[in-house]
């Protein structure tokens, strides 16, 4: 059973209301249940201040625990399916999984790498039993148009959780709850307008460190550091995503190789000591829509996690690794 709004007690005029003894505020017990509301100061509130409109937010230390907690506070009835992007990560899927729901994965757009509305629209009719939520994910610190997925939502009235962890640099609205990274590497937030799910959310809140102070001084230069390996690879069969390093910028860095080259380049990355991943995470037991697109990514795409604080000489030796691979 999906929960119902929030409802908030109207409290009567003091005149009407029975004079007691005046007690001192326990002012660490409201701050607690101000954080347990997703309301809290400290990091909640600095996530809060980035979002355009007014949110709520809860900070938790794991990605798959977000997953399960944030879809099952949203009150899906396990048992049913939720729709997943075909290049879902393994966390994802993880927490999918734990909310007892069973991933149905949808292909994804060419260019964006993402599913949008219009084509999942045409695809509903097909899902292998009743869906339950829809899961749209990220590609790789690019997100989705949360907007259109609020629009979608009221359309079908099914529950809309999205997944942007590595787009901590542009999700700025949260119309529907959004799944975000946190800048320090460790833990991540979910965000939504309505507070509703957020504060229904059964789980323990994340006592590490966010890394909000040092956002503002990481982010350029993780932007040196895409900029330079783009210039790198100028000459190389690798493409980047469009905007990476400039407009938008985050530590996973998705390299487009030439078809059918991805299994060899991670053998050779690995080899080199260069930590890396392929796109997909399916298997094949998974519920599955025909996935060509997504297919093919997973043979030609692999992620590198960027640090900012590489030198020259290093990127040097990464596009050197990459270089070598591709060839070979």
């Amino acid at each position: 059973m999906r929960p119902s709004p929030a409802v908030i007690p109207v409290l009567k005029p003091a005149s009407a209301r029975k004079r007691g003894p005046v007690l001192p505020v326990d002012f660490d017990a409201v701050t607690e249940a101000l954080r347990a509301a997703g309301h809290g100061p400290g990091e909640e509130a600095g996530l809060m201040s980035r979002f355009c409109r007014p949110v709520a937010v809860r900070v938790l230390a794991d990605h798959a625990h977000a997953v399960s907690a944030a879809l099952t506070a949203m009150g899906v009835r396990p048992g049913g399916y939720c729709v997943v992007s075909a290049l879902a990560c393994s966390e994802t899927l993880a927490g999918v999984v734990a909310a007892g729901l069973k991933p149905w994965l949808v292909d994804v757009d060419p260019f964006s790498w993402m599913f949008d509305p219009s084509h999942l629209r045409e695809r509903l009719p097909e899902a292998p039993g009743p869906l339950e939520a829809i899961l749209p994910a990220g590609a790789h610190g690019r997100a989705p148009d949360l907007r259109a997925w609020a629009a979608f939502r009221d359309e079908t009235g099914l529950p809309i959780l999205v997944e942007a962890v590595e787009a901590f640099d542009v999700i700025q609205s949260a119309p529907v709850p959004v799944i975000v990274g946190l800048p320090s590497g460790h833990g991540v937030f979910v965000a939504c307008e309505d507070a509703t799910p957020i504060v229904a959310m059964e789980t323990p809140l994340f006592e590490g460190e966010a890394g909000l102070n040092l956002w503002p001084q990481k982010r350029p230069r993780l932007a040196t550091a895409a900029q330079r390996l783009r210039v790198l690879l100028l000459d190389a069969p690798i493409g980047f995503q469009p905007g990476w390093g400039m407009s938008w910028v985050s530590e996973t860095c998705a390299l487009s190789l030439p078809d059918d080259t991805a299994p060899a380049v991670l053998s050779k990355l690995a080899e080199a000591g260069v930590e890396a991943i392929g796109a997909s995470f399916r298997t094949r037991d998974m519920d599955a829509d025909e996935t060509p697109v997504a297919d093919r990514l997973a043979s030609s795409v692999v992620v590198i996690r960027l640090d900012p604080d590489l030198g020259l000489q290093a990127l040097d030796d990464i596009a050197a690794v990459l270089r070598s691979a591709v060839a070979g």
